[in-house]
């Protein structure tokens, strides 16, 4: 059986801009598998470097959870950014 190196749980980003919300990413659960190819495919502005920042932790979360090797290493969004 393969073990996940990479999970996250309801991963969601959401932006506010002129007071109105946009939500980039919305409840986005995944798997990834050692020894397993994977990848992120989607129109431009749909939101895949987004992804890839909160996955590698250089982009805070508005909710959900990332975990590498069972280990939680979501960055929080912080209130006073």
């Amino acid at each position: 059986m393969k073990k996940a190196i990479m999970k996250t749980e309801l991963l969601c980003k959401s932006f506010v801009s002129d007071g109105e919300v946009t939500n980039v990413l919305k409840n986005i659960s995944l798997d990834i598998y050692e020894s397993d190819f994977t990848v992120i495919m989607g129109s431009s502005g749909s939101g895949k470097s987004t992804l890839l920042y909160m996955l590698s932790g250089m982009d805070s979360v508005t909710s959900g959870k990332v975990f590498l090797n069972d280990k939680e290493i979501t960055l929080e969004q912080m209130d006073w950014l």
